[in-house]
């Protein structure tokens, strides 16, 4: 039998509550050539019992019979794939309707290793930040470029493109060419660390020829509140769920710390960490990647009011990390603690130059409580988008 176009990955543990809705996305739709595999990571039987009601063929369950690291749990699912290309998705995420479509319409005319998109955004009604609660944000673009990999992780090493802007597998189709290619790289294995959006975008970066960039929204990003992203993102919202990751990393936060950084769960500090190890395991002679950590501290500088419960926290790691690289801060302005928000986004959103740059739509208005309810929303909302040779 010939593989499948596409391998649809959910890694899961204990989230049954929402890894229905993550499955409908991808089998309720019209593209018919794919696989969806669910890992579980030593879940409960109420996962087993999700995946079950589906009777669909299309669909591999594999159990862990013990907790596994997140990047076994990842490197175990990604084992039982057989596609030509690859992605994984959140077991709170969704793929959008007319994805995998739009996918393969962009594979069947150009020779693609890596196809990455830019992601809507949904917030469960339990998402760790309350004002953001059943919010679905979308952006209106549909252009297509190619990128240059290589020139994409010296941005991301200079600190001028944020991680998200690189090819992950969390974001991406990914050849399994690609994937083999960088397995040969890392010694092996494809998830070589804790932290696999941010790694594979490296990885991919090194391992791909051929990446395209989609403004189109391929997929769904779902922040519940046990996202384990969202832990780190809002910092002081997140402490149980970064205990339960650490617990099943079995390391604790020093453990899982480069040591040229200070054991923190800024969210800069985690992706500085990201970039030391792949570093030294990658590219230990290239010094135009090296990692700056004056631009880590502007960086957290720049941020330091993302989440206003945890500026006093986040000040006290600048000043930490300034300090043990001996930079000095004083020529640095550092914003003052800025005012709670108190009112959810809705309607446009413009940027500084005033140009729209997404649209925050209340779904509870709408009726809408889940991320496949969410992905069939956006698709209404949103332009439809061909693929043809002239487009």
């Amino acid at each position: 039998m010939s593989r499948p176009r596409f391998s649809i990955v959910i890694p899961t543990r204990e989230r049954h509550g929402t890894l229905a809705y993550a499955m409908q996305s991808v089998l309720f739709q019209g593209f018919e050539d794919y696989e969806l595999i669910v890992q579980d990571n030593c879940s409960s039987p109420e996962t087993w019992e999700v995946v079950r009601q589906f009777r669909s063929p299309k669909v591999k369950y594999q159990r862990s019979p013990r907790v596994l690291p997140m990047s076994a749990n990842w490197e175990a699912a990604l084992s039982l794939a057989e596609g030509e290309y690859v992605f994984f998705m959140g077991d709170d995420d969704a793929v959008m309707p007319d994805g995998m479509r739009l996918a393969n319409d962009i594979f069947s005319l150009m020779p693609l290793e890596v196809l990455t998109w830019q992601k809507y955004t949904y917030w469960w009604d339990n998402a760790l930040e309350p004002l953001n609660r059943g919010r679905l944000f979308l952006h209106t673009g549909a252009g297509f470029k190619m990128l240059d990999a290589r020139a994409l992780l010296t941005r991301f090493y200079d600190w001028s493109l944020g991680f998200g802007a690189l090819p992950s597998i969390y974001t991406s189709f990914v050849h399994r060419d690609v994937i083999a290619r960088a397995r040969e790289l890392s010694g092996g294995t494809y998830f070589t660390s804790s932290i696999p959006d941010v790694w594979t975008g490296i990885v991919n970066c090194l391992a791909a020829t051929q990446v395209g960039q989609f403004e189109r929204g391929l997929s769904l990003s779902g922040n519940s509140g046990p996202s384990t992203g969202c832990a780190y993102f809002f910092r002081s919202k997140g402490a149980e769920r970064r205990g339960d990751f650490f617990k099943e990393e079995g390391k604790s936060l020093e453990q899982l710390t480069h040591p040229s950084l200070i054991p923190s769960v800024n969210l800069e500090i985690l992706v500085a960490d990201q970039q030391f190890r792949a570093k030294e395991l990658f590219f230990p002679e290239d010094r135009r990647l090296d990692v700056k950590i004056a631009s880590v501290v502007a960086t957290m500088i720049v941020n330091i009011n993302r989440d206003h419960g945890s500026y006093d926290d986040t000040l006290a790691d600048i000043h930490a990390l300034a300090s043990k690289h001996s930079i000095d801060l004083s020529a640095c302005r550092i914003p003052p603690k800025g005012p709670a928000p108190t009112e959810p986004t809705q309607g446009p959103v413009f940027g500084a130059d005033q140009r729209l740059t997404s649209l925050a739509i209340n779904c509870a208005e709408a009726g809408v409580r889940d991320v496949h309810q969410a992905a069939r929303l956006a698709a209404a909302a949103l332009p439809t988008v061909s693929i043809n040779a002239k487009s």
